[in-house]
Order: C-alpha cells, then sequence, then structure tokens
C-alpha cells in the first residue's frame, strides 16, 4: 500500500474509533439524564395502582367510579402537561447559549403559565363533575364519579407547577430531584389514600372523596418540595427565584407557540385510545376486557421511551442552541440506540410472558388466551411507538411542534382509528382489526416524523433555523 493510502486509512480507522467513544459517552450521559425520568414514570403510574387497589377494597361500584373519575381527571391534566410542555425547549435554548440569566425569568414566567393553567384545568373538571349526571353511566355512578373529583379537582394547579419544576429540571440535566419526589409521592399517596379513603389510622373513612383528596395532597407536596429543591445550590446560577416578575405576554407566548401544538398532540393520542377502547366495546365484553390487559401492559412499557424522549428533548435543545448539527445528529443517534433496545427488550418480555401477565389480570382462562394474543400485537407495537415518541422528543427539542403535530393527527385519525374500523368491521376481524390499526398508525407516524426530523436536521446545518 502506497504512503497516502496507509495514511488514508489510518484516518479513517481514528475516524471510526472516535466517532465509536463519542456515541459510548453520549449514550451515558442520555441514560444520566434519562433514567430518573424512566424511573419517576413508571412510579407515576403506581399512583394510578394504589386508587384503583384501595377503591376496590370500598366496593365494585366505587373501583369503576374511581376509575372513570381517574380518567377524567387524567385527560383534563394534560392541559397542565401539554401547555407546560414548551418550558423545557425553551430553557434548553437559554442554556445551550450560555444565557444563564435568561432562565430564571422564563421559569418564572412559567410559573405564572402553570397557575393559569392549573386553575382553568381546575375550573374544566368542576364543570364535568357538575355535568356527569349526564353522561350514559348507571345509576350509581354519578353520585361516586362526583365525588372523587370534588377530592381531586383542587391538585391541578399544583399540578401545573410540578410540571413546571420538572421543566426546569430535564433541561437543567438535573433530574434526580425529579425522580426522588414522585417516589415521595406515592409514598404519600399509599398512606393518605388508605388512611382517607379506608378510614385507617384513625383517619375519617372519606371513600372516593378521599381517595381523591389524597391526589391533592400528593400534589401540593410535591409542588412544594420541588419549589424548595430549586432554590438549592445546584441551581443556584440561574438565579430563578431573584425577584417576583410580573406576567410578561411577550415571554409567555413564545412558550405557548411551542406548548399548544404538543398539548394538542397529546390530546390527539390520548383520544385514539379512548376511541380504540370504546370501539372494543361496541364488539364485546371479551375483546373489552382483553384489550385493557393488553393496553395497560403496552402502556407501562411506554414509559421507558417516554422518559428517554423527556431527556433527548433537553439534551438536544443544549446542542441546537450552539448552532452545530454534529452535536444534535450524535444526540440523536444515542437515542434511537436506547430506544430501539428497551422496544426490543419490552417486546421480548411481553411475548415471553404474555400468558403470565394476563393471569395477573384475570382468572378467567378465556380471557386470559385472548388477551394473550393481543399481547403478542403488543409486542409490535413496542416499536412503532417506541420510536415514534423518540422521534417527537427529538424533534420538540428543536423547537418544532406544529408539523408532528399535523402528522400526529393524520396518522392517529386517518390511518390508525379509520383502518382499524375497517378492519375491525369492514373486514370482521375484531379486536385484532383495532390494533392492526394502530399499529399501522404508529408505524406511518414514525416514518413521517423520521423524514421530518431528517429535514428539521438538514435546515439546521444550513442555518436556516
Amino acid at each position: 500500500m502506497s504512503t497516502p493510502g496507509l495514511y488514508r486509512s489510518l484516518v479513517q480507522v481514528r475516524t471510526h474509533w472516535w466517532r465509536l467513544a463519542a456515541l459510548r459517552a453520549d449514550l451515558r450521559r442520555t441514560l444520566r439524564l434519562g433514567l430518573p425520568l424512566i424511573g419517576a414514570q413508571l412510579l407515576q403510574i403506581g399512583n394510578g395502582l394504589i386508587d384503583a387497589v384501595v377503591a376496590g377494597q370500598i366496593g365494585r361500584g366505587e373501583l369503576a367510579a374511581g376509575g372513570i373519575g381517574g380518567s377524567l381527571w387524567f385527560m383534563v391534566s394534560l392541559s397542565c402537561i401539554g401547555l407546560m410542555a414548551g418550558l423545557s425547549p425553551t430553557l434548553a435554548r437559554l442554556i445551550g447559549q450560555r444565557r444563564q440569566a435568561g432562565v430564571g425569568k422564563v421559569f418564572r414566567q412559567g410559573l405564572w403559565l402553570g397557575l393559569l393553567t392549573g386553575l382553568l384545568a381546575l375550573v374544566l373538571l368542576l364543570i364535568l363533575r357538575d355535568n356527569v349526571h349526564r353522561f350514559p353511566f348507571t345509576e350509581e355512578l354519578p353520585p361516586l364519579i362526583s365525588q372523587y373529583l370534588i377530592g381531586a379537582c383542587w391538585s391541578l394547579p399544583f399540578f401545573a407547577l410540578v410540571m413546571a419544576s420538572r421543566n426546569v429540571c430535564e433541561a437543567t440535566g438535573h433530574a434526580r430531584p425529579v425522580l426522588l419526589v414522585t417516589a415521595m409521592g406515592l409514598f404519600i399517596n399509599l398512606l393518605a389514600s388508605l388512611g382517607l379513603g379506608l378510614g385507617l389510622m384513625g383517619l375519617p373513612k372519606l371513600g372516593l372523596f378521599g381517595i381523591g383528596l389524597a391526589t391533592t395532597l400528593v400534589n401540593i407536596s410535591m409542588a412544594l418540595v420541588l419549589l424548595l429543591l430549586l432554590r438549592g445550590s445546584r441551581f443556584s446560577r440561574y438565579a430563578l427565584f431573584a425577584r417576583l416578575d410580573r406576567p410578561d405576554w411577550g415571554q409567555i407566548r413564545p412558550m405557548l407557540s411551542l406548548s399548544i401544538p404538543i398539548f394538542l398532540g397529546m390530546l390527539f393520542e390520548a383520544g385514539l385510545f379512548v376511541a380504540t377502547s370504546v370501539q372494543m366495546g361496541f364488539i364485546g365484553l371479551l375483546e373489552s376486557g382483553a384489550h385493557q390487559i393488553a393496553i395497560s401492559a403496552s402502556a407501562f412499557c411506554y414509559m421507558l421511551p417516554l422518559g428517554m424522549s423527556f431527556a433527548l428533548t433537553a439534551r438536544i435543545g443544549r446542542a441546537a442552541a450552539m448552532g452545530q448539527v454534529a452535536p444534535v445528529r450524535l444526540r440523536v443517534a444515542s437515542g434511537a440506540l436506547l430506544t430501539l433496545a428497551m422496544a426490543l427488550t419490552t417486546a421480548s418480555l411481553l411475548i415471553l410472558f404474555r400468558h403470565e401477565i394476563a393471569s395477573v389480570y384475570t382468572d378467567d382462562v378465556e380471557l386470559q388466551r385472548f388477551a394473550a394474543g393481543l399481547l403478542v400485537l403488543g409486542a409490535v407495537f413496542q416499536l412503532s411507538d417506541g420510536s415514534q415518541i423518540m422521534l417527537i422528543g427529538a424533534l420538540r427539542g428543536l423547537r418544532d411542534t406544529r408539523i408532528p403535530m399535523l402528522i400526529n393527527a393524520f396518522s392517529y385519525w386517518v390511518v390508525a382509528f379509520g383502518l382499524g374500523v375497517f378492519c375491525a368491521h369492514g373486514l370482521g376481524l375484531g379486536a385484532v382489526g383495532l390494533w392492526i390499526g394502530l399499529i399501522t398508525g404508529l408505524t406511518v407516524a414514525s416514518v413521517l416524523l423520521g423524514f421530518r426530523l431528517r429535514y428539521t436536521l438538514g435546515s439546521l446545518a444550513d442555518g436556516k433555523r
């Protein structure tokens, strides 16, 4: 080999080795931020499980009403999650640009936005509570649902403050407080639900109202502790509480321009799964029960890529602020590899232990067998679901939220729901048809979001963003 050829080969080997080393280092950094957020998401599911178990100890009606009330609370709370979601990429951009002084100003406006969002969510849930008797529920459910909602509705302003504080932790790369405070909230919810729901530990037995009140106590505690932690030394450089600012629409508007499409995208996704559950109810009781088992197991697995997507939003936001595309591509690559590894792991577990998972939910052998079949589809679901939320997280970090919202609207409601209903009723595939629609829709979303990310990265490289 000639000297120039040998030189080029050595350069290629060195470049390849450097890229692998850089990728390994970035994988560690992404995991360092992502693992606490994944843990927090998994713990958050635990709150719903505790509420369901305690409500079930009270009675069958309370179990059903608590589930419906919790679903209504979740749908309304999406406004707090979605409308606050623009805070993390905004703060990450400021940090990436070394504009530390602006972080505190934006955070304080985020608190105002959180209070406004939380109060609006509170009013909306109270309106739902006053009109719950208009829903086509059985006669015993509306009063019980109302009891839960009147106890839980006061949590929403504090939940919005939790989301504002959490966004700061994500943007600054300090995710451990989020995990610790969520664990604390789970412990408080366990004690408060047992005490106020069942009347243990000398507390009054308040039933579903007590379980709802426990949700309020949890979010008050989490908000206060998170805000206290933000006053600590690790956040002192950002001067988060330097002064009390008045609401500034000029700073709130840019956050909302990012947040509103995120919120609408969340509504499209949540609405799809609610509509699919309703369609399962039209098909049959067996299919509906099996679907609830499969979708709840899939939702648990979904917490892994969801937590990772939050980490990607913050890390990519900081890298993009420097105006260099190479660090952004590196973080996208590490996020994609981790998401693929998690999807393959959860898919394998769902397939290998599908019968055992189904048996945890029910003793009905026929229901177990049907649910195990849907869990195989849930395993396929992991790949498309994980990739689409990873891509959404990356695009949020690049401050690209409007086109992804439109992609989700098309993929979820035109492809997933439309194809699912056609396969279920037109082709007679029943529950399997609805799941085919879900998998296809999420796959289409992943492909389109991938093209969008490629375009956005190209624009960043050309200096257009």
